[in-house]
């Protein structure tokens, strides 16, 4: 894989888009608002800088990820990258028009993932036609800073599209770890019983 696209320029996509473009990838961030576009650069170009100033980042190297970073507001160019990954607010009636949108102008070879924290996995392939090449990819907030990635297969996702999966997480540095499609998947489902029991 060489280009990702962030479909929503919110907080996760945001630092999503961040760590990919650190890590050597081509990054096309979409928003539906070009304003919410040109602030969503102006505060990954701050994060850098002050990754920079704090001695975490090489200059050359947040330079060169600053380079990485496409905007659009057109569906059409960001569903032709290798793989897309949805981080916008959890509605299930919009990923599932936001995915169906997707698979409808993607190449046969882009891979579809979604960033949700609780949403089933199988329900969002479900507006696709391409189940072995649809899964989960959580991220964790925030996303430049938290190392684990939950990956979540549904019925028909591939072994080669978990192989690729894994293979992009690593390449952030970051580990990834396996599940299926279950309710809230691993650390919020073992999460939210010390939630309650804090309140």
């Amino acid at each position: 894989m060489k280009t990702i696209a962030v479909i929503g320029t919110g907080t996760m996509g945001r630092g999503i888009a961040q760590v990919a473009a650190l890590a050597g990838y081509e990054v096309v961030l979409y928003d539906v608002f070009e304003p919410a576009l040109n602030t969503a650069v102006t505060l990954i170009e701050v994060s850098l800088d002050k990754g920079v100033m704090r001695g975490k980042l090489d200059p050359q190297e947040a330079n060169l990820a600053k380079n990485r970073f496409h905007i659009t507001h057109s569906l059409d160019d960001a569903a032709r990258a290798d793989l897309v990954i949805e981080a916008v607010p959890e509605d299930l009636k919009l990923k599932h028009d936001l995915f169906a949108r997707l698979d409808a102008v993607a190449p046969r070879h882009t891979i579809l993932a979604s960033n949700t924290s609780s949403l089933s996995i199988n329900s969002l392939a479900g507006s696709t036609h391409r189940g072995d090449r649809f899964l989960g990819m959580h991220f964790f907030n925030p996303p430049h800073l938290m190392q684990l990635v939950e990956i979540i297969t549904c019925d028909d996702t591939s072994a080669a599209t978990v192989e690729l999966a894994q293979s992009f997480v690593e390449q952030l540095g970051k580990t990834a770890v396996f599940c299926k499609d279950t309710p809230a998947f691993i650390v919020n489902r073992v999460a939210r019983p010390f939630y309650g029991e804090a309140f």
